[in-house]
């Protein structure tokens, strides 16, 4: 059994927003930790996709996203030419309307218990165990600056938001056991690692397992980062500074109340800025706001408008994105069935483009617009000051030596030892290249 990720169209394809091309699957590694009869095979190069197929397989899996599509088709196809009888697919571009006809099985949401059952065993939730995995940190591409310890403790999301695929595609919510994690955290401080990034769609969503969890961040005194609603980090905002949380992306969409309430948002501008003011006074925190672009009620000059208020704000940067329909999400079905979708094109599914009718603003207009105001709220020049300020001044006020030693000096040269690629599996005990 084969489970890979897209391929790559180029060497530095599907770069992050780190600087860093896109080189782990989370998903992947989390199937072959948990069932290590399992191949994986990790955005490789056409060519290198089409030897490995060559070598025979019973089943060839997909992990991947809905601006994929085009990719995936092909390397479903060239598996069937190949011979390959059963052909699987997962992950967030599964829920597309075009997979099922093509491949002989769909996965909803996490899959290592239904792919060890091809190998007569069970892998219970709390039985699930953690991979080891990393992803470079770069401020100048090219040159890392740090290694951010990948971690993904809990599934699943209580809210409703009208355009996210996360209440479909992850119909049960749970936590990941700690005696798993411990097990990944004590491997990242033996390799120098000093920082751990969360991947969790929305960090903090079980009080007792998060407090128990940030407690062993602070006990092998981790900085790390977490993206989730400002009243959750408000909320618990003295407790996780302490215990080393130093990066906050927050999901604020918009600052006009119309068009949270018109996404089924549940969050109140307030709530906004309260964060804002009560971050403001924590040494060395910085603050990332998730803004979106093209919501259904607003002209252009409101969106505009929009984007000022959220410079505003006070975030010391930010992500921009256009409002996005994804297949089986509220958002999809309300807008294919009123306004239109106008675009089926699998690139334009980045994020970054109006793919639907909307009522004031054309794709072309769009297209203007985004880019201008990525220009208003993403400057290199504030994450550079606002990161180094912030960051490390604020952070060498607050632990003096040791942070200039551990995240300044010790972290830059830990980056460029650490092979991202290596696969750590822990019931194999060592080490696999």
């Amino acid at each position: 059994m084969l489970l890979c990720t897209t391929y790559r169209r180029f060497p530095g394809d599907y770069t992050t927003i780190v600087n860093a091309p896109r080189r782990v699957c989370p998903g992947l590694r989390f199937i072959k930790q948990n069932v290590p009869e399992v191949e994986i095979l990790e955005y490789p190069m056409w060519r290198q996709y089409v030897k490995r197929l060559k070598q025979g397989w019973d089943v060839v899996g997909f992990s991947f996203y809905q601006n994929e599509l085009t990719e995936i088709h092909k390397m479903i196809a060239e598996a069937r030419r190949q011979g390959i009888k059963e052909i699987w697919a997962g992950n967030y571009g599964a829920l597309d309307y075009s997979i099922p006809p093509v491949v002989d099985r769909v996965f909803t949401g996490p899959a290592e218990d239904d792919v060890a059952r091809v190998f007569g065993r069970r892998v219970r939730n709390e039985d699930i165990q953690h991979p080891a995995m990393m992803v470079h940190f770069s401020i100048v591409p090219g040159l890392r600056a740090q290694t951010f310890g990948l971690l993904y403790t809990a599934h699943g999301c209580p809210y409703k938001c009208s355009f996210c695929q996360t209440p479909v595609f992850e119909r049960e919510r749970f936590t990941i056991n700690l005696e798993s994690i411990e097990r990944v955290l004590r491997y990242y401080k033996k390799l120098g690692i000093t920082y751990l990034f969360p991947m969790d769609e929305l960090f903090g969503i079980f009080p007792k397992f998060t407090d128990e969890l940030t407690r062993m961040f602070a006990r092998y005194r981790f900085h790390w980062w977490a993206q989730s609603r400002a009243s959750i980090f408000t909320r618990n905002l003295d407790d996780w500074y302490e215990r080393g949380l130093r990066i906050t992306a927050v999901g604020v969409e918009s600052m006009f109340q119309s068009s949270l309430d018109g996404m089924n948002k549940s969050q109140n501008i307030e709530e906004i800025y309260e964060f804002i003011r009560r971050s403001e006074e924590k040494r060395a925190l910085f603050r990332i706001g998730y803004f979106m672009t093209g919501h259904e009620g607003m002209t252009a000059e409101e969106t505009l408008e929009d984007a000022l208020c959220m410079r505003r704000a006070g975030f010391d940067t930010h992500t921009v994105s256009v409002m996005t329909p994804f297949p089986r999400t509220d958002l999809w079905e309300r807008i294919a069935a009123t306004r239109g979708i106008i675009d089926y094109e699998p690139r334009h599914y980045s994020l970054q483009h109006l793919v639907w009718n909307h009522p004031y603003i054309t794709p072309g207009q769009m297209r203007y617009l985004q880019n201008y105001i990525i220009k208003i709220l993403v400057k290199y020049s504030d994450f550079i000051s606002n990161g180094i300020s912030r960051l490390i001044w604020g952070g060498l006020r607050k632990e003096g030596f040791e942070m200039l030693w551990r995240h300044v000096l010790k972290g830059p040269v830990v980056a460029n030892v650490l092979k991202d690629k290596k696969l750590y599996f822990f019931n194999d005990c060592e080490s696999k290249s």
